[in-house]
């Protein structure tokens, strides 16, 4: 039976890292379709710039970095009587076939459209509605938060265990304190009740 939980879990988060990478390509492309105020363009140098490609970059990168580190951090953490330790690598593998996926598609597009299609090289690298790259950050984002994630489950892991070792030495200690305290007084209550016993016998 625990074998077929863990086989389940590591399934659950090989399919949860590959639909948590696609739901992030999906929510950076719509944000990135979204358009930015004129006045922030313009302080950011303007529509097409490379420091507003950057600055959109990073900021969905941010977003989905967040977004990535709730939802991997539910996926992989242990569950209480089914599993030790988190299932980080199964989720990375998902979002590493995701991430092959996305790469093929992305390839497949280019090579259907014009032959005119050329873009910049900063485009290619961060713009999240640019094939097949699809915003070079925002795979970096998802990678970090679900390494990130897996290693603040694995460190509650062993905070939870350390305090049960704790917990369990306390009520190991307190039963002994205990065991010895009522031999003690079995033993102190012995001689009494033969000092009591004596002087019975003498008057009968």
């Amino acid at each position: 039976m625990g074998s077929e939980i863990r086989t389940a879990r590591r399934i659950w988060s090989f399919v949860s890292g590959a639909l948590l990478y696609l739901s992030a390509l999906g929510l950076a492309h719509s944000l990135a379709s979204q358009r930015w105020p004129l006045s922030l363009q313009s302080l950011l140098g303007g529509s097409g710039s490379w420091t507003l490609q950057l600055a959109q970059a990073v900021l969905i990168a941010v977003l989905l970095y967040g977004m990535a580190w709730v939802w991997a951090f539910y996926t992989v953490r242990p569950q209480r009587g089914h599993s030790r330790h988190p299932t980080t690598a199964w989720c990375l593998g998902g979002m590493g076939l995701a991430w092959l996926l996305a790469l093929l598609a992305g390839v497949l597009e280019v090579s259907s459209r014009a032959g005119g299609y050329q873009p910049s090289l900063t485009g290619l690298l961060l713009s999240s509605t640019v094939p097949p790259l699809w915003g070079s950050l925002n795979g970096v984002a998802v990678l970090l938060a679900i390494l990130s994630a897996g290693r603040w489950s694995a460190r509650l892991r062993r905070q939870r265990k350390a305090r049960q070792s704790q917990l369990n030495s306390q009520l190991s200690s307190q039963l002994d304190s205990d065991l010895d305290s009522d031999l003690d007084s079995e033993l102190d209550s012995r001689p009494q009740r033969g000092l009591a016993a004596a002087p019975a016998r003498q008057a009968a």
